[in-house]
């Protein structure tokens, strides 16, 4: 029945790898081995075929229409095998190396051997090959089940489960620190073998399984040093683990797990945390300094920070570094390796604070510093994406697709230009056709009202003057613009005249997270500058670059474009606006991406013209000029409109021409 819904559903099943045989002689009446069953004589698997990308791991698991998490380090997905049985289990595949292992069957191997169950097509051959692969691997779970049973039991003859009373003599014996809680011990599960004075602490995985065990002992050269021995010596995905941290107790979620774990290197350091009210899991890694297992990763992508104590010297900091890079470097804090920084126990039996000394670890990766490897797939997802990358191209403004490539995200652009030169009117255009491309878009309007803006932008979508007569056709008319206009992702700020930056900051804040806007403006910003008795005490130029500098931060914090208008300082009319022609200080034209100027000559020559300038171009550095020729009838400066205009006038030319000629030729005959 199960092969049956396995082969029927596109789930997959779980093949091993090679035989593998470990063993470590304990004493002298039993040992510890873990087998692996083969497999090796699968068809159609190759070495080339082991190695896969995570971009292909995650393909093949979206084809076949299976769910997943992804995790720190593996991509959690259901188990299969287990799959219907009772106590159901995952399987973990890593993310780097593309091994899989299932918790439950303890079972691992390379993605290219299970890759195949993914396929979407089943022919008889195929099923057929897939019910040999499920049989050999059912058989081999529960041969490698029964051995691990003998394996994991076979210590309680030797070792009994430590008690209260029994705590005295082990630590007198191993002269643990007065500061370790007695109860320790017990929280761990310990078991203490009488005769040969040996303490043995069981690692468990993530289902809470054993898989391993530490054994603590004495130095035999009587030099009273504590000893550690790791059975199994490799490849064990256990570790010795106590959790600390306060969960609520009346959750009933099951999958509710601790978010912060502190990693050590022995047994004795777990101890001393044990000691503290340290409010998380402590953990001892199964080998030390030696390896990182990466069939331990699965039962650490649980929790959100790792803090990595490790010995105070040099190598404890490099192989820091090294784990830290398996365990995603992001969420790993350390430790410093100083002389003021010493490892649990060491800080333990000379008294200095443990939890002051964990108050003080840092990050691995610095949250202002990255690497390559860390953009590498951003850098490649803009160099596959360039158009995207661009942004949204202007339709009523090609040329400014030639110069600004599109309108980008994140983004902070100044609009400057004299007074009376059209600044309100070419923005609202210029809003316009991004909001009907679908860009959410925010308007902060101080100078006109909210009334007269909307006027505006209807006009500009209709192309015309609507109810300039009125009528009832006209009413219609009116009414279907209107209907349509109110369709489009276009918001309005309730701020009129003189406004703080705290109020309009949390306006454009609550806008941003409920209407996911991604384009503000602001006209402009002279309006926050503030007239009253108190602002008057300071200095303007101080206070615009405040303003600048909160709007930058919410346009790069936020990812959503910011459009500033500037007022310019009062030049000479003959003169033309330059960056350094905006109010206030440099700041401004310095945290701009983007610097347009409307450049307006028919103030000062007969023939004058108005024009747009592309005075700073941070992404593609193209600088250059767009010519503004304003149509009343549709109050805007669309050069897309005035083609089309262009046209309408050639046409009835034309047309005209053509009915003269008719007539010359009538009255030719």
């Amino acid at each position: 029945m199960f092969i049956h819904r396995l082969l029927t559903s596109k789930k997959f099943s779980i093949l091993s790898k090679k035989p593998l045989k470990i063993v470590k002689s304990l004493n002298s009446h039993h040992e510890f081995s873990t087998s692996v069953p083969n497999f090796s004589n699968f068809k159609d698997v190759n070495s080339d075929q082991m190695n896969i990308s995570l971009f292909n791991i995650k393909k093949s698991l979206k084809l076949a229409n299976i769910a997943f998490d992804d995790g720190y380090t593996n991509l959690k997905t259901n188990c299969p095998v287990c799959e219907g049985e009772e106590n159901s289990s995952d399987i973990y595949i890593n993310k780097t190396t593309g091994q899989f292992l299932c918790p439950k069957c303890r079972y691992g191997a390379k993605f290219g051997l299970i890759e195949k169950f993914f396929t979407t097509s089943r022919s008889s051959k195929t099923v057929n090959e897939l019910k040999t692969y499920q049989k050999l691997f059912l058989t081999a779970k529960e041969q490698y089940q029964k051995e691990n049973d003998f394996i994991f039991h076979s210590y309680e003859q030797e070792f009994q489960v430590v008690t209260s009373n029994m705590t005295n003599d082990i630590f007198t014996y191993f002269e643990f620190d007065e500061k370790v809680p007695k109860d320790s011990l017990l929280s761990l599960n310990a078991r203490y073998d009488s005769v040969g004075k040996r303490l043995l602490f069981p690692l468990t995985d993530i289902l809470g399984q054993i898989v391993g065990c530490k054994i603590l002992s004495k130095d035999e050269t009587g030099n009273n040093f504590t000893t550690e021995t790791t059975f199994p010596d490799l490849l064990c995905s256990g570790f010795v683990i106590h959790n600390n941290e306060k969960i609520t107790k009346n959750s009933k979620d099951k999958d509710q797990m601790p978010h912060k774990a502190i990693i050590v290197l022995n047994i004795l350091d777990i101890l001393a945390l044990m000691s503290t009210k340290i409010n998380a899991t402590f953990i001892c890694l199964p080998y030390g300094l030696k390896f990182l297992p990466q069939e331990c990763l699965p039962a650490l992508d649980r929790y959100d920070e790792l803090v990595l104590w490790f010995n105070y010297n040099t190598a404890g900091w490099d192989i820091a570094r090294n784990f830290a890079k398996k365990l995603d470097e992001k969420r790993c804090n350390f430790v410093r390796p100083t002389n003021a920084h010493p490892t649990p126990y060491k800080a333990l039996i000379s008294n200095i604070d443990i939890k002051g000394i964990l108050n003080k670890s840092q990050p691995i990766l610095h949250k202002a510093i990255t690497t390559f490897s860390s953009l590498k797939q951003d850098v490649l997802s803009d160099l596959q994406n360039i158009d995207k990358v661009q942004g949204v191209k202007w339709k009523r403004y090609p040329t400014l697709n030639k110069y600004l490539k599109g309108h980008r995200k994140g983004e902070l652009t100044i609009l400057t230009g004299p007074t009376g030169c059209g600044k309100t009117t070419f923005m609202s255009d210029y809003s316009l056709d991004l909001a009907i491309q679908g860009v959410n878009t925010l308007w902060g309007s101080f100078e006109i009202r909210n009334t007269r803006l909307a006027s505006t932008l209807l006009r500009q979508f209709a192309g015309k003057p609507l109810l300039d007569v009125p009528s009832d056709e006209n009413m219609l008319e009116f009414e279907h613009y209107a209907n349509a206009f109110e369709m489009l992702p276009i918001y309005f700020m309730t701020f009129h005249g003189e406004q703080q930056i705290k109020n309009v900051m949390e306006a454009i804040e609550h806008a941003t997270y409920v209407h996911d806007v991604n384009h503000v403006i602001i006209d402009n910003v002279q309006f926050m500058m503030g007239i009253s008795e108190e602002a008057k005490h300071i200095d303007r130029f101080w206070k615009q670059d405040a303003i600048i500098a909160a709007f930058r931060t919410f346009a790069t914090r936020k990812n959503c474009h910011v459009t500033l208008v500037i007022h310019p300082r009062k030049e000479k009319e003959s003169d033309d606006l330059t960056t350094s022609s905006i109010f206030g200080g440099a700041k401004a034209t310095q945290e701009a991406d983007n610097v347009l100027i409307i450049q307006d000559k028919r103030l000062t020559s007969v023939r004058g013209k108005k024009y747009l300038q592309i005075a700073k171009n941070r992404y593609s550095g193209d600088l250059g000029i767009m010519p503004l020729e304003f149509d009343k009838q549709s109050l805007s400066y669309a050069q897309k409109i005035k083609k089309k205009l262009e046209s309408s006038d050639q046409q009835t030319k034309s047309e005209m021409e053509s009915s003269q000629n008719e007539s010359d030729e009538i009255k030719v005959l």
